[in-house]
């Protein structure tokens, strides 16, 4: 299992996963449980649900871990057992939501890196849940486009045009945003502001 910060899971460890080692079990929840996290935060937009939704999801995995016919498409099955369990937690969530709780600012960010990451989240707020979930497993998840739409659970093609209308959304707000900070700044940089 890949993720972008964090170890390869090796065949080994998948198969004492799948045969029911509860020592690799805990080892690849210490290791992904970030990861999951922040993967069913940004689907769900809710940090408080992310951690139940994650938590739901390892407990299946481990519950249905002897049903894994392919061990080598382990990292697959589990962001499949993953988004349904944010699913799962997405029904029972109250209509309107708040990403106010979403950390924006990490402490080091730079003004513009900031502004890049607001511009992401409301995109992320802004766009459909199919399309986000493309996004986030294409560029959170670090999945090959044949392993997300195996994850997300549709056609090859269907998730490809989601990423790609998704894409076009983040490219445009990311522009205004862009726009908007160079009017802002304009003039900054003139010999009399120094």
């Amino acid at each position: 299992m890949r993720d972008k910060s964090g170890p390869y899971i090796t065949s080994e460890a998948v198969s004492r996963i799948c045969s029911g080692d509860i020592t690799a079990y805990e080892e690849f929840v210490r290791e992904q449980w970030t990861a999951a996290v922040r993967t069913c935060c940004l689907i769900l937009r809710n940090p408080h649900d992310a951690e139940e939704a994650a938590q739901d999801a390892f407990v299946n995995l481990y519950k249905s871990r002897n049903q894994l016919k392919e061990p080598n498409k382990f990292r697959v099955w589990f962001y499949r057992i993953l988004l349904n369990a944010a699913h799962r937690r997405r029904r029972c969530q109250p209509k309107a939501l708040s990403v106010s709780d979403i950390e924006v600012v990490a402490p080091g960010d730079k003004i513009e890196q900031a502004d890049t990451r607001i511009a992401v989240r409301d995109v992320l707020h802004d766009i459909s849940k199919p399309e986000r979930i493309a996004l986030v497993l294409c560029y959170f998840c670090d999945l090959t486009d044949r392993e997300a739409s195996i994850a997300a659970g549709w056609p090859l093609g269907t998730y490809k045009w989601r990423l790609a209308r998704a894409r076009r959304q983040m490219a445009g707000r990311l522009k205004e945003s862009q726009a908007l900070q160079d009017e802002c700044c304009k003039g900054v940089n003139e010999p009399w502001m120094k």
